[in-house]
This record gives C-alpha cells, structure tokens and sequence, in this order.
C-alpha cells in the first residue's frame, strides 16, 4: 500500500468474480469456445439479411440540428418542386444535374478561336451522344432534359458566345462586356461571370481572355422513372468524359454531379475492403510472432563460444496470437450483425471499424497473455488461470467499460456519420469483452494444460528438454525444445497464501533469473534510463512545450473525396450566389421604404458583391415602368393593390425570368452574389452576418439560403462539440477510475492524460495535414479510450505491484521498474499491433481513411509516450514526494 488512503470499492469484488468465473472456464473450456462461435454464425446473418450501406454527404456528415435544413426547406418546398417550373440557371445545386468545367489543356486562354471551336463540339456531343439506361434502353440528353421557353435547355448563352469567338467576332462585331453582356441575339442578358472564369478584360472593359468554361446540364428528377434516367444519363456522361471520348483534343473536361459525392463513397469502399485482409493477415503475423519466447544457450567451439537463439515450445503460444486474432474477428461479425438485426443504420464511415476493433482485440488478449507469464509455472494451470485473470480481467474491464464510454460519447455529436460509427464500435468493443472472457479464456486454458504437461504448443507433442540443447539433433533444435520447471513451490502455500507464494517465488528468482525478455529489458534497461535525471527533466519539459502548441491549432472542413477522383479537380466557383426568400410582404410604401433599407443592409456586407450583384424583381418592374413612361406613377402604383397587381402581372409576363421568383402578392425570392470566401471560417461569418440581418428585421418572415452554409453549420459545431465530448470524457472516465484503480490520485492522474493526449492529437493534426472534422473527430474520441486504456494499465500496475524491492534499489524505484517490466511489453505490442492494422488504410486514396490514419498514428504516438514515460515518472515523483512528506509529518510528530 502506498498511500493511506485506498478506494477502489469494485476492484476486489470484481476481480474476485472474474477469478473464480475463469477458473469454471479454465475447467470446462469447450462450452465457452462453441457456444460463441454459434452465437457469432446466427447473428452474422444480420449482415447476410440487412447489410446496406446509407450514404448521402448532407445528411450524414451534416448536423441534425442544422439551419441550413431549414432555410433549404423554404425554398424547396417553394422553388424548385417540379419540373415543370423551371429557368436557366435558378435553383442551382437543388435541382437534379451535372456540371462541366472546360479549360485548355495548355492551361491558356480558353477563347482562343480553334478552342472555341472545339468547345462547340462539345456541347453538341453532349446534347446528341447515345447512352444505355440501367434498363437497357438508348436514350440522349433530349430524354432528360429540362425544357426552357418550350424548347430543351442547351446552354444557349454558353453557345453563342463560342460561336463570337470561334469566328473571331469579338472586336469587329460585338463587345463582350462583363459581367453582364446585353446582346441583341438573346432574350435576356447573360451574366459572363456564370459561363467564363478567371476572365481578363482589356483597356475598354471587355472580356480579352479566360481560363475556363463553366455549363450546367439540369435534369428531371420528379417521377421515378426520370429520376432515375437522369441518373442514368449523370453516369454515363461522366464514364465517357473519364474514358477520353468527348470530341475534342485541346481541352479538359471536368464533372461535377448529383451523386458523385455517393459514388465516389462508393469507390472508397470497394477500394478498402480488400485492404482488410491485408490487415488480417498481417496482425496474424505479428500476433504469432510476438507469443514466441526465445532462449539464448551457448555452443562452445575449439575457437570461442557463441549464442544462439532457440524456441521455447513450450512458453511460446502462437496459436494464441491466431486465436486472439479470430476471437476478435467473431466479435466484430457479432456486433455488427445485431446492430444490423436492430435496423442500426451502417455508414461509409463505419467500414473503418473493423480495423480499429482488431487492434483493440489483440490488445486485450496480449495483455491477459502477458498476466499468464507473470504467473507461477509450478502452480496447476487451473490456479494460474485464476491468478492472472485476477489481475488482468480488472484491466481489461476498465479498459473496455473507458473504450466503450469514449464511443458513447462520442455518438453525442450531432453528425449522423458519427453517431453511428460510435454505435458500431462500442458495440465490437463490448463483444470482445465478452469473447475474450470465454472463448479466449478457454483457448489459453487448453494451451495452459499443454504448458503443464511441458508439451508442444503447436503440435501437442513430447518436446526435449532445454537443457539438453548440446546433444540435440538439428531439427530438435528447431522445432521441439521446451523449458522445464526447475523449482518446486509448495502447492498448499500457493493455494492458501498469495503472498508467501510471491516470497517464494522471489527467492527462487534469486538463484535463477526466470524473468521473460522483455521484462529484463524493461526492468534493466529501460527503467534506469528514463529515471535519469535529465530524462526525466526532459520529458517533462517537452510534455509543457507540447501542451503549449497544442492551442495553436486549425480547423477546417475538408473534401470527403479521394485526392485523385476526376470530381476533385472540378474547381470552386469563383462567387456564390445567395437567395432569399420572404413573406408577408406589404404594399405600403412605408413598408416598401423598410424593405430597401434592408436590401441596402445586405448588398453592403463585407461579404456580398453590392447592389450590382443582386437580382430582384421589383428593381426591374421600376425600369419596366419607366421604359413605358409610367415612372412618375411609382409611388401611386405602390399604394394601390390593384394597380400593383396589375403592373405586377403585365411585368412578369414580359419577363419570364422573374415570373419564377414571385409565386404570389406575399411571396417572392431574390439573389445576390456572395464574394470569394478563402475558407471556413469567412463562409461561417458571412452565414452569421446573413442570417442576423434576417433576424434584426423580424416585421418580414424571411430565409437566407445559400449552399455554403451547409459548410458553416458543420464548421460551428465543430470545435465546441469536441471539447464537450473531452470533457464529458474526463468527468465520466475519472469516477470510473476511482471504482477501481486503489487510489484517488490515480483517477486525477488519468484525467490530466485523457486532457493532454486529446489535446496533444488536436495541436498537433494540422502538421499532418488533417483538419477538425467530422472524421478526425471520431479519432479524438478515440483516443480518449486509447488513453484511458495505457492510464489504467500503468496506474493499476503501480498500485497492485508487490513484489519485494530489488537488492540495492530503493522501494520506490523497485516498484517502478516492475511497473515497467509488467506494462512495457503490452504496452509496446498494442501500439505496434495498432499501427499494423491501420497500416494497410495508408495505400488507400481517400480523405476519409487517410484522416483516420494520420490521427490513428498521433493517437498512439501520444499514448505510448505517456504510458511508458511521462506517466510512470508522474507516478514514481509523487510517490517520492508524498513519502518525503510523509517522513517529516513521521519526524514532527516523534
């Protein structure tokens, strides 16, 4: 004991229970390895029967909670409903469609006569190209298109101003004004701002050269076999501009439609799941490699003498290393298949689980191996059994209840991609508790009686003794040599007396060093090295310099698409246009007076283009009316709902275009142009600028929409919704700590490692290229569990550690360095298994898996650091500094 004060109150109780519960395994193991396994083939036919994958980017990787769903609504339910009602250019991104961008492949001016040209053919290849329908059926663009003016839409504006350019009219005949051109040869000015990007004008004003061009093709969505057919219609055109086959040798096609965000998902996933045998195989590996215990015996020649390794068949468990590896595996198709059997939905994101929960798995499993090695081989398997899962159930069953929280909390977050992947993985972690306590309790029990009857691991055979290496034959050497027990411990001294059997197994270790490798290193080696001085300065040093970055931190909202998916070079419109809609609109001109005010208020924001930007009915019946000569009469016709009305009427019959914004006398819409915003955080202030000019003027029910602000609800939430989770993770995990980890201060000590290693992680992303997003943040919480989890092995292991102080060493030390030599190598082995199966998500092209596995990697970066060195020493110092304190209270009080 090291401090006076313990708490604790489940720790003994459950380790009790756990103990005698593996001791009834370790006698009847067969019932404990078949009943899962049938467990694990009914409930995989929840995969078989529900498996379904639900995609759709706004509504998963968006809050649930989100305004935009709202103000989207308005306009939906509004604008943009049919078919039928439709205009050029209005409604973009809520309708149905693809959209092309068109550059030269010199990356030069796109209006050069021979590439005009070409870009001509283009828009006639893609208006006549034949296309096969998930039917079967041959149909053209003809059979979707959205029809404008009784005729189909086909980008007409785009086409004449090629046609100036191709025929080298722009200086002799026409004068291409920007960004509006007024032509004689069309029925409504054409915004060049919309068709042309990155345009250079000359002296005079007018456009001289552009680096692209920029058609949108909307489609019928209404009615299920159009929607499907302009689905249809989507796929095939981009199949054909990915395969090469557009008409044209000068320039570059880029697409950009409805479902790429889904499909391109889609591509991810295919391309992943191989990556999961990968993983597999390659944890198989390291699992069997890493049960082996190695023996170092020396061959004397006439020269010198030399040593050489050799297995011991006997300690070395690699079928083990298969087990842990399958027990896991039947955890994961457990979990999965019930949440499935429930109807839980199952995202893209969720595809990642299964090579974080095999980490988790194995873990476990090296842990309760390494509690067997620490145990007594002279005691029966059954008792050696009970003792190590005494120690190592209470490990595992902190460390599962902490990884479970962490994903349950987690799933507070209100971005559905997150909640459910948090669902789908504290679900794997809670059957994996439950499958390491039986089916790979029983299979260490079966191995556990091999080890008795000093037989092969493997085989189950007869092996030869160590000791005997000299007489040997080679292949003995190889495959069938095992340790023996050299010391008999009294077996009734064992059963009775837990800590006489310590002392005798002390004072056998003194005559022979029965420690494993790896706790000599730890022990010997590590521990005298880290506990230096000037490491131990160091470290901390670099603990404070790490917590002091970790503020400077950067958050951004990132493409979900792989780096090289053909729709990631689709370049950002250059300005986005924002609409507005409104009702109960007066006719008084008061009220008309009002209204103007906040139409000035928003054409003058730092983020709006001005009053030339915007596009507004009203300002073009007033130019209606002078142009008939009725301009005086303004303000008479505005305070006259008939004559309102009646102008009203005459004037959107004239100008179809504004006949789709004003649905009645009450109801109406308009646009203006936002800015280029740089990043988030402008697109998130340019939201709260629009949205509180909306509020301010609450005498009119008003909704600002744009589809960017999709982007600045995500963003909103996103800092404020990690830091909730760390600290409900801290205010959770702490309590938890304290019901069974035998001392307060460990809890606190915990609590500051969850704080610094989330923190450590998110200072750190930005320097791996990973913003704060819906995918990183599924890590963050993810490394709350990973810290809880070294935290509560080493604090555990520190407080439960008895064994007598090292000759010459100080208790404190001691219990230090067989802290190190019990944790070090699990330690050590779950943070490399966990590297090995995210490994293979590093050659997939994707942001998501890429953001996994960058934050994966900081995640055990940061943990490893903390479990092997800044937490042993915190724990080592404060022990010294509380039995200094305890000496001198001793020394006043005598």
């Amino acid at each position: 004991m090291i401090f006076k004060f313990r708490a604790a109150p489940l720790e003994k109780p459950w380790s009790k229970i756990v103990a005698k519960y593996c001791l009834f395994v370790a006698r009847h193991p067969w019932p404990f390895i078949i009943i899962p396994f049938i467990i694990t083939i009914c409930l995989s036919m929840g995969i078989i029967l529900n498996f379904k994958i639900v995609r759709g980017v706004n509504y998963l990787y968006a809050p649930l909670n989100a305004t935009w769903k709202s103000e989207e609504a308005v306009f939906g339910e509004n604008w943009a409903k049919d078919d039928d009602h439709f205009y050029p250019g209005k409604d973009i991104l809520r309708r149905q469609g693809i959209y092309l961008i068109v550059n030269a492949k010199d990356s030069g001016n796109i209006l050069r006569e021979n590439h005009a040209k070409d870009f001509l053919k283009i828009l006639e290849w893609i208006g006549s190209v034949k296309l096969i329908s998930s039917a079967g059926r041959i149909f053209t663009y003809k059979d979707v298109c959205l029809h404008f003016q009784n005729d189909c839409f086909s980008n007409t504006h785009a086409k004449l101003l090629a046609d100036i350019y191709s025929k080298n009219h722009q200086n002799s005949m026409f004068n291409i004004s920007f960004p509006i051109y007024r032509s004689t040869y069309a029925t409504e000015p054409i915004d060049i701002s919309k068709v042309l990007g990155n345009v250079s004008l000359d002296s005079n004003g007018h456009v001289e050269s552009a680096s692209a061009w920029m058609i949108l093709y909307q489609l019928k969505a209404f009615g299920p076999a159009n929607g499907q057919l302009s689905k249809d219609f989507e796929d095939g055109l981009a199949e054909k501009i990915q395969k090469g086959e557009t008409p044209s040798e000068l320039l570059n096609i880029y697409y950009f439609h409805s479902a790429t965000f889904d499909e391109e998902l889609e591509k991810e996933n295919r391309r992943l799941t191989p990556k999961f045998s990968i993983t597999f195989s390659v944890l198989i590996i390291f699992a069997i490699l890493s049960t082996f215990t190695i023996k170092f015996v020396s061959f004397k020649t006439n020269q010198s003498v030399s040593n050489w390794p050799i297995i011991d068949w006997v300690l070395s468990k690699p079928l083990l290393g298969v087990c842990g590896v399958l027990v896991t595996l039947c955890a994961i198709i457990s979990s999965t298949g019930l949440l499935m059997l429930m109807d839980v939905t199952f995202v893209d994101m969720c595809t990642v689980m299964p090579f974080l929960s095999l980490t988790i798995g194995i873990d476990d499993t090296f842990l309760m191996l390494a509690a067997w090695h620490e145990t007594d081989r002279n005691l029966p398997y059954e008792k050696r059994i009970e003792k190590s899962m005494r120690h190592a159930a209470v490990s595992i069953s902190i460390t599962s209840l902490t990884d479970a929280l962490a994903f349950i909390i987690g799933s507070i977050a209100p971005l559905p991609a997150v909640m459910y992947f948090c669902y789908y993985s504290s679900a794997a972690i809670l059957f994996i508790f439950l499958y390491c306590l039986t089916m790979f309790v029983a299979f260490l029990a079966l191995q556990g009686k091999r080890e008795q009857e000093l037989r092969h691991s493997v085989t189950g055979g007869k092996t030869r003794d160590l000791e005997d290496y000299e007489s040997a034959a080679s292949h003995e050497l190889l495959f069938k040599m095992g340790s023996r027990i050299t010391v008999k411990a009294d077996e009734e001294n064992n059963n009775n007396n837990n800590e006489k059997s310590s002392e005798n197994a002390e004072t056998a270790s003194e005559n022979e060093d029965v420690r494993m490798w790896y706790q000599k290193f730890f022990e010997d080696q590590y521990a005298p090295f880290v506990s230096d001085s000037k490491i131990s300065i160091l470290s901390f040093l670099f603990l404070d310099y790490k917590d002091y970055k970790n503020y400077k931190n950067y958050i951004s909202s990132s493409s979900i698409l792989s780096k090289r998916a053909p729709p990631l070079s689709f370049p950002r419109s250059p300005s986005k246009p924002i609409s507005r809609g409104y009702k109960n609109y007066g006719h008084c001109c008061d009220e008309f007076s009002e209204f103007h005010k906040f139409r000035r208020e928003i054409s003058s924001t730092w983020c709006s283009e001005g009053r030339n930007s915007t596009q507004f009915w009203f300002f073009e019946m007033q130019t209606y009316l002078s142009q008939l000569g009725f301009g005086g009469d303004l303000n008479r016709t505005l305070n006259s709902d008939r004559k309102l009305s009646q102008t009203k009427k005459t004037f959107l019959m004239s100008n179809e275009k504004f006949g789709y914004d004003v649905l009645d006398s009450k109801k109406f819409r308009l646009s203006t142009r936002l800015k280029n915003v740089d990043n988030d955080e402008q697109i998130s202030n340019c939201a709260k600028t629009m949205r509180l000019l909306t509020e301010k003027h609450q005498n009119y029910s008003m909704t600002t929409y744009s589809p960017l602000w999709n982007i600045a609800d995500e963003y909103d939430i996103m800092w404020p919704q990690t830091l909730q989770d760390i600290y409900i993770s801290i205010a959770v995990m702490i309590p938890v700590a304290l019901l069974f980890i035998p001392q307060p201060l460990c809890s606190l000590i915990i609590g500051l490692n969850i704080a610094s290693i989330a923190f450590g992680v998110i200072g750190t992303m930005s320097f791996l290229g990973v913003s704060l997003d819906a995918t990183s943040m599924i890590t963050v919480a993810m490394s709350v569990g990973f810290s809880v989890d070294f935290a509560a092995h080493v604090s555990y292991a520190y407080m439960t550690e008895s064994r007598l102080p090292k000759n010459g060493k100080s208790p404190i030390f001691s219990r230090f360095s067989h802290t190190l030599g019990t944790v070090g190598w699990p330690v050590t082995q779950a943070s490399v298994s966990v590297l090995l199966g995210v490994s293979s998500l590093y050659l997939v092209d994707s942001y998501v898996v890429q953001t996994c596995f960058r934050t994966v990697l900081l995640v055990i970066l940061f943990g490893t650091t903390h479990a092997l060195v800044f937490l042993p020493l915190l724990l080592m110092n404060c022990h010294r500094i509380y039995a200094f304190l305890s000496k001198n209270s001793d020394s006043e009080n005598s």
